[in-house]
């Protein structure tokens, strides 16, 4: 039997200079890939915490955050970063990885190459699951 947590979704419209002190996983966009906005987590922020996510030079989609396990006990984890249309949520790309985390523990997530393509109409957004391990 597979027990399963979803920890949450967090939709995000990012406006790099609003997140001081995050460092960019590559040089800064051209132009705004999504609108101005504020980050509004509807996920617990300490689970998945720097959230930066944006097309690049060469419309490049690149990713990345901090993943914490906030508990006590090993869990499993699978981050989501998905690119998608904003007129009707479909999307156009992700990455996906799992990660293994000791309670307290924390790890770099990176995704350098989410999706390739016009900026113009698209949103990134995270996606994190949980289960215990073992």
């Amino acid at each position: 039997m597979r027990i399963e947590a979803f920890v949450g979704t967090v939709p995000v419209a990012v406006l790099l200079t609003a997140l001081t002190g995050c460092a960019s996983p590559a040089p800064e966009p051209t132009a705004p890939a999504t609108t101005a906005g504020t980050v509004t987590p509807t996920a617990d922020p300490e689970v998945l915490s720097g959230f930066l996510c944006a097309a690049y030079e060469g419309n490049v989609w690149r990713g990345k955050a901090l993943l914490t396990n906030i508990g006590t006990t090993t869990n499993s984890y699978t981050v989501r970063f998905s690119v998608l249309r904003a007129s009707d949520g479909g999307s156009v790309g992700f990455a996906e990885d799992r990660f293994t985390l000791a309670g307290g523990e924390s790890t770099d997530i990176t995704f350098p190459d989410i999706h390739t393509g016009d900026p113009a109409g698209l949103r990134c957004v995270p996606e994190v699951s949980a289960m215990p391990a073992g």
